[in-house]
């Protein structure tokens, strides 16, 4: 897992084609969750059972705080557009270096109440701005995760989940080897229907196959 360049002072982690950051409790990043995140419509619908409505500025710092005290909370970024120029010693202040792209969020957090860390439990979720879907990044993302979560952080269990009319999420899980643990019947209501929460896990050994570990 290694780090990239770090001109803004953040700390940077880094897939193949993404870049991870820390959230920050700044103006930039409530905008990007507040306008980008917590007021998509598709996220609204495929990524929480809340209520679908807009969401406030102060909804946007509670989930800065929520993500920050996750056990692994990040943005997801695109690396920095490159520079067109190179700036010129003793000449005009030199523009600020490009900064990653913010193009989602995601985290790793317990589920069990305080006390149950020994269980080595806990929960992936994640989601993508609009324009940044059916590209490969979630799986992308996902994989980085999993490997932090099981490399890092000592976890023995890992699990999503997804509504059952989430055809697409539920085949990307799958398909990243995460296993059909159970569901929780009819407890979505969408479009004046019930549809089912379906709960997926990864043990640790199940990764340790995935990456040719054992």
């Amino acid at each position: 897992m290694a780090s990239i360049p770090n001109p803004q002072g953040f700390c940077h982690f880094n897939s193949e084609r993404l870049v991870y950051r820390a959230v920050e409790d700044c103006d930039s990043d409530k905008e990007f969750l507040q306008n980008g995140i917590l007021n998509d419509p598709t996220i609204q619908t495929m990524s929480t059972s809340r209520i679908k409505r807009p969401k406030s500025l102060k909804t946007a710092e509670d989930f800065v705080k929520m993500i920050q005290d996750s056990l692994l909370g990040v943005i997801i970024c695109l690396p920095p557009p490159p520079e067109t120029s190179t700036p010129v010693t003793n000449g005009p202040t030199p523009k600020p270096k490009p900064k990653p792209v913010p193009i989602g969020h995601m985290s790793v957090f317990y589920t069990l109440p305080p006390g149950s860390e020994q269980n080595r439990c806990a929960m992936l979720g994640l989601s993508l701005a609009e324009g940044f879907r059916g590209k490969g990044y979630g799986g992308e993302a996902i994989n980085w995760a999993l490997d932090w979560a099981f490399q890092h952080a000592g976890l023995h269990r890992v699990s999503i989940c997804a509504f059952s009319y989430n055809v697409n999420a539920l085949k990307l899980y799958r398909k990243l080897g995460f296993v059909d643990e159970g569901r929780e019947r009819e407890a979505v209501y969408h479009q004046r229907s019930w549809h089912d929460l379906v709960i997926l896990g990864m043990l640790e050994d199940e990764w340790e196959v995935l990456r040719g570990i054992k």
